[in-house]
């Protein structure tokens, strides 16, 4: 009746889906971008397990039904979840109007509500705090189960109960520990690797930077004191001064491109020192006052508590400069907001800088970051590039989320100091 092989068959329907789509999908950023197409692989297992059950003895169903019900939810979403939980009903009522059917709808029902009040913080937490919740939101669904049997199944074999029971819930549990540690590896595999193509995008950057930027700079400078005498001359027509003012102008942005490649080549960050991030916000929002009122747009610092992180003073000041820069500058209309948030989780403090902006598309944020990739007219994608690396360099990270018309939020997650 249970036996190993039973299990074996059952796990196999759930996983080969699953590999087929971290195999291919999940490697195509189409995919990798857009969670539903995960959700729907959860629904077509949920098919092939239903399709396929297991009688375990007269009567008695068994399938793994619940394990890519329970994925589409913490992996793909709450709409997703919700698709394959109207399968599932829509299913089993056409396989019969019985009994099982009641036992389908209380179980994934009742069980459907508890995984919507941890959905929001899964994917926030850690790898072992992710497989622990996990295992409890199939434990709930598998007793929900076996309630609705206890309830609703008067006819069942009560000396098969308890091996029948224990056998259903070990198997989900070993299953979803399984199929979790797969895809979380699967899913770091591929984060890493795509770090592994970031780092070497910068390391060329880089080298270019290290071997033609100081070349650049030395007849920049000397063009720049020529430009600064030939101001001076009282002659000069209002056309002239002009011509000369844009030509200082286009220096300057040359000069800080040149300064952002350089950041580029240096390989960590250095002079690190104790910093209270409050302190810092506030010296930048200072600096950066003029600049948005230039453009009709309010900052707002809601930061009122010190925490104290490990930086470089001068590269933090570059990145929230280069952020706030950023949200102003994709403000089209009067009137714009950029507001700037702090809090703590647990070990780290999370800033949040949003805009109420255009905003960037899904193609957009996900190439946000890489080498000249910019949504701006004359930027050159090195500033956010620079902002990224020094946030790396110090052990945090940097998550985007927009949408157009509607404003971007960048969220910069940074180790606390004692």
């Amino acid at each position: 009746m249970f036996t190993f092989d039973n299990y074996l068959f059952a796990l196999l329907l759930v996983l080969v889906p699953l590999f087929i789509y971290y195999s291919y999908f999940y490697k195509k950023d189409t995919y990798r971008q857009q969670p539903w197409y995960f959700g729907l692989f959860c629904c077509v297992t949920i098919v092939i397990s239903m399709s396929y059950p297991l009688e375990l003895s007269s009567g008695h169903i068994y399938d793994l039904r619940t394990i890519p019900w329970l994925l589409a939810f913490l992996y793909a979403g709450l709409r997703m979840g919700i698709v394959a939980t109207l399968l599932i009903l829509v299913y089993r009522f056409f396989i019969g109007f019985d009994d099982g059917f009641f036992i389908t709808l209380f179980a994934y029902v009742s069980s459907g509500f508890c995984i919507y009040l941890y959905l929001n913080k899964y994917r926030e937490t850690s790898f072992k705090q992710r497989l622990y919740t996990s295992l409890t939101l199939t434990f709930i669904n598998v007793l929900f189960v076996i309630i609705g049997i206890l309830y609703f199944l008067e006819n069942f074999n009560q000396t098969l109960l308890p091996s029948f029971f224990a056998y259903f819930i070990i198997s989900h549990l070993v299953t979803i520990a399984i199929v979790v540690y797969i895809i979380e590896t699967l899913q770091e595999k591929e984060k890493n690797s795509l770090k592994l193509q970031q780092a070497e995008k910068l390391k060329i950057v880089g080298e270019m930077a290290a071997s033609v930027a100081h070349e650049i700079r030395n007849p920049l400078t000397v063009v720049k004191g020529f430009i600064q005498i030939f101001k001076s001359d009282q002659n000069l027509t209002t056309k002239q001064v002009s011509s000369i003012e844009l030509i200082q102008s286009e220096l300057l942005r040359a000069e800080k491109i040149i300064n952002d490649y350089l950041s580029l080549a240096k390989s960590e960050t250095t002079d690190l020192e104790l910093v209270d991030l409050k302190d810092s916000i506030i010296n930048v929002v200072q600096i950066m006052d003029s600049y948005a009122l230039l453009h009709g747009t309010t900052i707002k610092n809601n930061i009122d508590t010190s925490f104290f992180i490990s930086a470089n003073r001068n590269e933090l000041s570059q990145v929230f400069i280069n952020l706030i820069k950023n949200g102003i500058e994709a403000i089209e209309e009067k009137n714009g907001v950029i507001t700037i948030d702090a809090q703590q989780i647990r070990n780290h403090v999370e800033v949040k800088i949003s805009d109420n902006g255009k905003g960037m598309s899904e193609e957009d944020m996900h190439r946000l970051g890489s080498p000249f990739y910019t949504t701006k007219h004359q930027g050159t994608g090195l500033g956010t590039m620079v902002c990224f690396k020094i946030i790396e360099n110090l052990n945090g990270k940097i998550e985007v989320r927009s949408k157009v018309q509607e404003g971007t939020t960048f969220l910069i997650s940074l180790p606390l100091k004692e």
